[in-house]
């Protein structure tokens, strides 16, 4: 395309001077049309040193997906089930209303074809950028939205995500303008082959019922990790329930747990802290042990396994520790105790803590070093005699599915 334009710009240039008679006639020109690399044409000064430039990242330029205009926006059919106008009260910004629960109400939701439904080529900033909102609620409060978010190529390929708590940069969704940030790297492009170099819209599916303003969308710097992320030093452990020997901080999570990580050459070590008024309370036995006071850990020994990966490899591991007064380590994978493992515990006033270990030479070919990078997943499940209460996670969070979905794990760094 580059060298075609260059040709008949020359061959223009040919034309004009055998137009002309007059003795050294200069062509001036005050701008010319320079072409970038997936930034469209740019308006370049070539006398006074200075250029207009369109807005980019990394030379990505088509970053508004919605401004205050409705041109590239549409919704599913049914004004009964969502509609959405533009208002200038305090805006512009799109008023949107919907009722999936209505009759008739199947599929409900809109897109944004943006920048004029232009096949838009974010392969090179996947993960670099991220889906930024501005919303806010009409009245009230929400700590989480029923949608699930697509982004679609031009071959009909489709990549979705669902709407996570975590996405907003706050406490929750307010009648005060709130940002909501979505990184394009979680989205399953290559589980569902989508052409990332020729991507038609972002598209939203809405479920239950709901009102929300939104004032812009655009892709933005990602700042930030996707992953939590904690190390394990290399050192020996004495396996006694007294955690004074650890020497790294603790990290924390849910409501004041927290964990540590540590090896040597031949064990794994795993030490909690946790939170509980009903401390040590699990009547359950063997793979039941979740529904009661318990810690389930699950980690990779493949360094080299897919991070984003949703299906479980034979190198991942699924390690349970009943906390009730009859305790074990359970191994969900091979469906039986670890007897070669070791768990002892102290009560604090808080709740209790536990340090555990586990031979290294359990997992297969399964060597730690310094620098090794591997996915892991802590999780809390506090219960009663009635069973399991409440489960909190280090890294997933609210999202279901850790025990068979690796890219909900964080990463865990051998030191």
């Amino acid at each position: 395309m580059r060298h075609s334009t260059l040709n008949i710009f020359l061959i223009l240039l040919s034309v004009i001077s055998l137009g002309q008679t007059f003795a050294q006639d200069t062509l001036i020109l005050d701008e010319v049309e320079v072409y970038g690399k997936k930034a469209g044409f740019k308006k370049v000064k070539l006398y006074d040193g200075a250029f207009e430039e369109d807005e980019n990242i990394r030379g990505y330029t088509q970053l508004d997906i919605f401004n205050g205009s409705l041109t590239d926006f549409w919704t599913s059919e049914g004004k009964e089930c969502i509609s959405g106008s533009l208002s200038n009260q305090d805006g512009p910004y799109l008023d949107l209303k919907w009722n999936k629960d209505q009759n008739g109400c199947d599929w409900v939701g809109m897109g944004f074809g943006w920048d004029n439904w232009a096949g838009k080529d974010i392969s090179y900033v996947i993960d670099t950028l991220s889906i930024e909102m501005l919303v806010k609620c009409k009245e009230g409060a929400v700590k989480n939205l029923p949608w699930a978010l697509c982004l679609e190529d031009y071959s009909g390929g489709q990549a979705w995500i669902g709407f996570m708590n975590s996405f907003i940069q706050a406490e929750a969704i307010s009648d005060k303008w709130t940002k909501v940030k979505i990184p394009l790297s979680l989205f399953p492009f290559r589980d569902y082959d989508v052409n990332t170099t020729s991507i038609k819209q972002f598209m939203i599916q809405v479920f239950a019922s709901g009102t929300l303003q939104i004032k812009y969308i655009k892709l933005v710097p990602f700042s930030g990790k996707l992953k939590e992320q904690v190390a394990a030093p290399k050192m020996n452990i004495r396996t006694d329930g007294d955690l004074s020997d650890w020497t790294e901080p603790f990290t924390p999570f849910g409501t004041n747990n927290s964990f540590s990580v540590a090896y040597s050459d031949s064990l794994l070590y795993f030490a909690v802290k946790v939170q509980d008024e009903s401390p040590r309370q699990n009547g359950q036995t063997e793979g039941n042990l979740w529904n009661g006071d318990a810690i389930e850990i699950a980690f990779s020994t493949n360094a080299s396994a897919d991070p984003k990966r949703k299906f479980l490899l034979l190198s991942d591991q699924h390690i349970g520790i009943n906390c009730g007064t009859d305790s074990y380590l359970w191994n969900w994978k091979l469906n039986q105790v670890i007897k070669e493992g070791k768990v002892a515990f102290q009560s604090t006033p808080e709740g209790y803590q536990l340090e555990c270990q586990i031979p290294l030479r359990l997992f297969r070919n399964f060597v730690p070093a310094k620098g090794m990078k591997t996915g892991l997943e802590v999780v809390v499940d506090k219960g009663n005699k009635s069973g399991r209460q409440l489960q909190e996670k280090w890294n997933s969070k609210s999202q279901e599915g850790f025990n068979s979905n690796p890219s909900l794990w964080g990463t865990l760094e051998y030191h």
